[in-house]
């Protein structure tokens, strides 16, 4: 597989460009908006290496303004950059191009396709209004009505200002003379704007995006006939390529930059983000996402946050554990790789490549990657913090145990409902309650006691749901044995009463940006 990473334009889309060495064809993968581009990750890269094997050239990218794009505040920008996109797949020479949209990018998708270019939409909502109704409901549910805030508004998962919003709202399908398939649910139609397009039932789309990243599963059969039709489609003949054009730093303006680096044996994706004018003593903090997903966060908050401490001093990496954005190879069948030894050893491996001093470390991670930040003691880091920390396990779980056991909990079979009636007939709650936290035995005193012994800092940032947790499994025993000022580490937890554990509020990720970066701050006092 050659697969070319970069920036790509003004304002700068991020690419990921996979080429033959001669293609007949080239397809344009739009990424979804907000959570479902997240949960679909993986299925969009396992779709462009299918490509691939086909001879067909793909793109897949993040649109200016979002991910690990340039910033850019033109409400079109999701279309522009779907074109953008395909600009640059005929700019290597490619002369055919489909655009290839799932879920909300089959309106963008079918916006930027022009009446001789291919299109496939997948799982299409009936039009821009449709979707953006939809999920401002989902949020209003979600997160509540502190999701607006000023002019801007929360979906799940992406903040949208009102000309945005318009644009969203206002995509629309128009009737198909060019290329055109529609896959849809079983039972379901495709979106009737578009006209008598030929139409495909598909299997999986549920359980790819009506769930979390924990237990998205990737729908390789409806992944298959996208490239199925693709492949019919393409020509025969292939035309030789030349390697893209891409930028290999992003200028995020005068200040501050980033760029696409690689750590350890397994070769983990990341982005690195420093400031011009850095210190060669810079404290170095590395960003663990939370669930199973990839290095932007929840409304791209760990773009942001990078962002923000490059401009007070630090280097900040942004890291893809195995199994997660671009790390690793995709096969059909994986699950995340949650509290597995695994990811404590890629976080090592990351650790050990940066090779920086202990005294200069900050790791932050954020709900799972709040666990593995929290299992670093033999680094020895001076500063953990931990946003939304919801297990304290000491004993790390086999690959896909606990994608496993959600998937068991989601989809009950018949002796297990039959099991779980009786249980909860007959077993005391507070038994049940404590064989449900039986995992995280240890509680937080355990799980933090070998961090602060060692001279660590910990600092758990939490909403309710989560702060409850942690004073239940020993979160203020912690605090009181380990004051901030003694002679060894220190645990504090700062509490956020308006905040989510999934960091979808506004007024959470708001916090957490502002707390994480002046605890760096007080604790490296740096010059830029």
């Amino acid at each position: 597989m050659s697969t070319f990473h970069g920036w790509s334009g003004s304002p700068a889309l991020r690419v990921a460009v996979q080429l033959p060495a001669a293609a007949r064809a080239g397809v344009v993968i739009c990424p979804p908006l907000g959570q479902e581009g997240v949960i679909a990750y993986r299925t969009l890269r396992l779709l462009a290496d299918r490509l691939e094997a086909r001879g067909v050239a793909s793109v897949r990218y993040d649109p200016s303004g979002r991910g690990d794009a340039a910033p850019d505040t033109d409400p079109d920008a999701q279309v522009r950059s779907a074109q953008r996109a395909a600009a640059l797949l005929r700019s290597v020479g490619v002369d055919r191009v489909a655009f290839v949209g799932l879920a909300s990018a089959a309106p963008v998708a079918a916006a930027a396709a022009g009446d001789s270019d291919g299109l496939v939409v997948w799982d299409a909502p009936p039009s821009g209004r449709a979707w953006l109704r939809k999920q401002r409901a989902l949020a209003t549910i979600t997160i509540g009505d502190d999701r607006v805030v000023g002019d801007v508004e929360t979906l799940v998962g992406i903040d949208v200002e009102p000309e945005e919003a318009a644009a969203l709202s206002a995509l629309a399908y128009a009737p198909r003379t060019g290329p055109t398939i529609a896959l849809v649910r079983p039972g379901t139609t495709a979106p009737r704007a578009l006209g008598a397009v030929p139409t495909t039932e598909v299997t999986g789309s549920a359980e790819l995006l009506d769930g979390t990243s924990m237990v998205a599963r990737i729908p390789g059969a409806a992944v298959d006939v996208v490239v199925g039709w693709v492949d019919a489609w393409a020509p025969v003949g292939a035309l030789s390529t030349v390697p893209p054009v891409l930028d290999e730093v992003l200028d995020i303006d005068s200040r501050v930059s980033e760029r696409i680096v690689r750590f350890g044996p397994e070769q983990l994706f990341a982005v690195e983000t420093v400031a011009s004018g850095q210190v060669e003593d810079a404290p170095v903090v590395v960003l663990h996402n939370g669930s199973a997903e990839h290095r932007v966060g929840s409304a791209d908050y760990q773009v942001a946050l990078a962002r923000g401490l490059a401009r007070d001093g630090a280097r900040v990496v942004r890291v893809d554990r195995r199994g997660t954005g671009e790390s690793t190879a995709v096969r059909e069948d994986e699950r995340s790789g949650l509290f597995t030894q695994d990811w404590i050893d890629d976080q090592d491996a990351v650790v050990e490549a940066l090779a920086t001093p202990a005294d200069r470390l900050v790791l932050v991670g954020m709900c799972a990657g709040a666990w593995l930040a929290g299992r670093s003691a033999d680094v020895s880091p001076r500063l953990v913090i931990e946003i939304s920390p919801n297990d304290y396990r000491r004993h790390t779980a086999p690959s896909g145990a606990y994608a496993d056991a959600l998937r068991a909990i989601d989809e009950p079979s018949a002796l297990r409902l039959r099991v779980r009636g009786w249980w909860n007939a007959v077993v005391p709650k507070v038994v049940r309650e404590w064989v449900t936290r039986r995992d995280r035995v240890g509680g937080v005193v355990a799980h933090v006691r070998p961090l602060v012994e060692r001279g660590t800092d910990v600092v758990v940032i939490a909403a309710p749901e989560d702060a409850d947790l942690f004073d239940r499994l020993g979160g203020r025993r912690a605090v009181r044995r380990w004051p901030a000022g003694g002679r060894t580490g220190s645990v504090e937890v700062v509490r956020v009463p308006d905040g989510d554990h999934a960091l979808y509020s506004p007024l959470m990720r708001e916090a957490v940006l502002a707390e994480v970066r002046s605890r760096v701050a007080a604790t490296f006092p740096v010059r830029v």
